[in-house]
């Protein structure tokens, strides 16, 4: 599978509920999981190797063990992020209505970093 992978869903479009499904390759190809063409570009190889760098010392169970106690912005017109990250170990999920995401960690640094030209995230 891919290195990461970012869904945002929530919010209200003219059409029903929002929802976008972005996947950055190992390769550093990002694109969208819509119909073709879906390619947006590439990630500098300086920002893939940061990502692939913090993916890899991430403390997966420490970050999830921060669970999630507000209302999730789903429920007044905003957005939930799901994060799916390629680790050595297996996938690991991270939604922002199941875990308080502290986006000051390195692990979230270096996914703003790598894909801020493609999506927006919030930052520390």
């Amino acid at each position: 599978g891919g290195l990461v992978t970012v869904e945002t869903r929530g919010g209200l479009c003219a059409d029903g509920p929002c929802g976008t499904t972005f996947i950055l390759e190992r390769d550093g190809r990002v694109h969208q999981a819509a119909k073709p063409p879906n390619d947006l570009g590439t990630v500098p190889p300086a920002a893939l190797a940061a990502l692939e760098a913090a993916i890899g010392t991430t403390d997966f169970t420490a970050i999830k063990s921060h669970r999630f106690t507000g209302q999730c912005p789903t429920a007044f017109d905003g957005q939930e992020i799901v994060f799916e990250f390629g680790a050595p170990g297996g996938a690991q999920r991270i939604a922002t209505c199941e875990v308080d995401v502290d986006f000051g960690l390195p692990l979230f640094v270096a996914v703003a970093n790598a894909l801020g030209p493609f999506v927006l995230l919030p930052t520390p």
